[in-house]
Parts: structure tokens; sequence; C-alpha cells
């Protein structure tokens, strides 16, 4: 961020540097963050042709293991490319009318795998109504919100719509240790992580959440949040059709 204070701004033009030298730095990190991909690419290729090779026990632990930080270092830059893209205005709105079921069925597939293998409860509420707003910002929004109930979900996720007026109000709860009030304001800041975490929650660059109200920002809809200190979290939050 621009390193002058607001309360030091003395006119609107210094006010006017400081943002185009923010929205300079996210457009640079966003092109650096696309550059890297290509090596990461081409890492990948390897490891597979790797993995379709002979190999003993250990080699192919090895292999596995490279995978798995290959897929973790890959799921951190595209995190930082939403950042980036979102802080220098380079997302575009683009809504339209399509049916909510639609995104809504094709996570809940998916999830509901990732569920089966980890020993997850998944329950999925289908959602039937036609809405209007963008489609792939809301499903980035989603698989980040999901993402984060499994991380911090003991073993159960409920995800889900439930018809309000003219609207639709998506949740996904989780029956995680919950979130510290102490936290709360905070927890969509960028890379917030708290005090409090267990040692296996601590992974991450904690911006999952501050993409989420970036996102939710540009949809017009707000987040809520319901927490029980021991017994889990709910995100939620409105979408309408027109």
């Amino acid at each position: 961020m621009c390193a002058i204070k607001t309360s030091n701004i003395e006119t609107s033009a210094n006010l006017i540097a400081c943002e185009r030298l923010n929205r300079s730095k996210s457009y640079f990190l966003a092109q650096a963050v696309h550059d890297l991909r290509q090596p990461l690419q081409a890492q990948r290729i390897y490891l597979q042709v790797l993995k379709d090779t002979t190999l003993t026990l250990h080699q192919q632990d090895l292999v596995d293991k490279a995978s798995q930080a290959l897929e973790d270092m890959q799921h951190l830059m595209d995190n930082y490319l939403d950042l980036s893209r979102l802080d220098y205005g380079g997302v575009k709105f683009e809504p339209d009318y399509f049916k909510l079921q639609d995104l809504t069925d094709k996570l809940a597939a998916e999830f509901s795998a990732i569920a089966n293998a980890q020993g997850f409860r998944f329950s999925y509420i289908r959602c039937t109504l036609t809405i209007f707003t963008d489609k792939i910002l809301l499903e980035r929004m989603l698989r980040n919100l999901l993402s984060n109930a499994f991380k911090y979900g003991r073993s159960k996720i409920v995800f889900g719509c439930k018809r309000r007026g003219e609207g639709v109000q998506i949740i996904i709860l989780d029956n995680g240790n919950g979130i510290n009030t102490e936290d709360i304001p905070y927890i969509f800041d960028e890379f917030y992580q708290s005090a409090h975490l267990l040692p296996q929650h601590k992974s991450g660059s904690g911006l999952g959440l501050s993409i989420v109200k970036k996102i939710a920002d540009i949809l017009h809809t707000t987040i809520n949040i319901k927490t029980e200190k021991g017994k889990g979290t709910s995100f939620s939050f409105m979408l309408y059709n027109d």
C-alpha cells in the first residue's frame, strides 16, 4: 500500500497519486504472477511424466509430495492474482441471467467428492432460482467459502440456499471451532490470521476471505457471519433475479 497516511494527505493530487501507485503495484504483481504460471505448468508436466515411469516406493512418495507442493503454490498464486486484479480494477463485472443450480450442482458434486475423501459429511440444499449476477465471480467466491469451510470444519459441511422474498440466500456452514469475537472485525483483512488458530489451520496466505469480501462488493451483496465458539460458523449472502 502507499506509504502516505490519509490523515497527512494535504491535497487531492496526493491522494490521486497514491491510488495510482497502489494500482500500478497491483498490476505489476498480477502480470508477474501470470508469467510465473508458465514454468509452473511445465513443472506439472514433468512431474506427470515421472509418475508414469517405474519408480520405487520412496521415489513415488517424493513425486507425490512435490506434486502437492506444486498444487499449493498454484493455489497461492491464484489468490495473489485474483487479489491483484481486484485491486487494480482488472476484474469486470459482467452480470447475466442464469440458473443458480447449474453452478451450485457443479460445486456440490466437486466438494462432495472431496468430503468423501476426507471423511466429512457434506449436505447440499439445491438452489433452483434464476438469478442475475456475474457467474464467474460468484463461482470464485463460493469456491473460497467452501474451501474455507473444509479447512476449519471438523466433520460436517452444509452448502445450500433458502428463498427469501424475491431473492435467495446462499449459506455455507461448518461445524468447526467457531471464530473468536475479537477476530470477527478482521477476518476479511488481507493476510490476517488469528493468534488463536490451531497449528493445522495456519497454512495458506490469509487471502481467501479477503478475496471473498472484494468479490461480494462487486456483486453488490454483503457477507453475513454467524458463529458460536466450539460449534461452528456460517457465511451467508443474498442474491436476486433482477
